[in-house]
């Protein structure tokens, strides 16, 4: 997961398809629409990409918390990561 955004974006601006898969990696179609679902922005894309990483310390030191969307959106690469360890198990 590459979890920076380029230098000069806009980091409030609406993530799009290409975002996404920049930001968080490859993930299946079924995972990409979920993700845009929650309508993120770069900067939800980025937080979730970096929390899931388990550096979420990065965001902490920035006085901030992880929002909304950022969190649902960790939470579903996190499933989809447990699933697929599962299924790779099995």
């Amino acid at each position: 997961m590459n979890a920076r955004t380029e230098p000069g974006k806009d980091i409030y601006r609406k993530a799009t398809a290409d975002d996404v898969r920049h930001i968080v990696g490859d993930v299946e179609d079924v995972t990409l629409a979920a993700i845009l679902s929650y309508a993120p922005n770069l900067r939800d894309l980025s937080d979730a990409a970096i929390w899931v990483r388990g550096d979420g310390d990065l965001i902490a030191r920035e006085h901030r918390e992880l929002g909304a969307n950022a969190l649902a959106i960790a939470e579903l690469l996190s499933r989809v990561e447990e699933e697929e360890e599962s299924q790779q198990q099995d």
